[in-house]
């Protein structure tokens, strides 16, 4: 991975999204996988469906203002793993089609933004990515991942941070093993 802004947004969402789709699979193949949608970490708190709606959600949202394109709208419709795997590709196909060139146009760029809905700031795409997307987009893959152990689904930091750390590395990392 080189040093670059493309780099530190947009390849780090890409990671965070590969990191979720693996918690996702591994969610699949737990004896609880059916509950493990509704599951919750704290009972005040939204369950695994609504984390990872929100993750996809801001790693979207952070691939379209960095390509100058609004953002597709995602409804709270994750009601199965199927659908979630569904959302996890449909943004990872979005985050692959930013182009380094484009984006580096977009980052600077300052422009109204609703954070949150109803306050509008005046914000650049970089500023906007580091500020507020990304930072929401790992808040929720974390918040997915406590859930998931929470529930006793057998997850060690090998399982998140193995999307990271194949980019770090022109060698082949063995992903078996603690």
């Amino acid at each position: 991975m080189g040093d670059s802004l493309y780099d530190g947004t947009i390849g780090t969402v890409k990671s965070a999204m590969e990191t979720l789709a693996n918690l996702l699979r591994k969610a699949e193949e737990s004896p609880k996988a059916d509950s493990l949608l509704a599951a919750r970490l704290y009972e005040d708190m939204q369950p695994l469906s609504f984390q990872v709606h929100i993750a996809t959600l801001m790693a979207e949202r952070t691939a379209a203002r960095l390509s100058g394109r609004d953002p597709a709208v995602f409804e709270n419709n994750l009601d199965s793993y199927a659908k979630m795997h569904q959302r996890v590709d449909t943004v990872l196909k979005s985050l692959t089609a930013v182009d380094k060139d484009e984006l580096k146009q977009h980052a600077d760029q300052v422009k109204p933004t609703q954070l949150p809905p109803g306050l509008e700031f005046e914000v650049s795409g970089s500023s906007l990515a580091h500020g507020m997307t990304m930072p929401n987009t790992f808040f929720h893959l974390n918040m997915t991942y406590a859930i998931l152990r929470k529930e006793g689904v057998p997850l060690g930091k090998r399982d998140y941070l193995m999307p990271f750390l194949t980019d770090l590395t022109p060698y082949t990392i063995d992903k078996s093993g603690p």
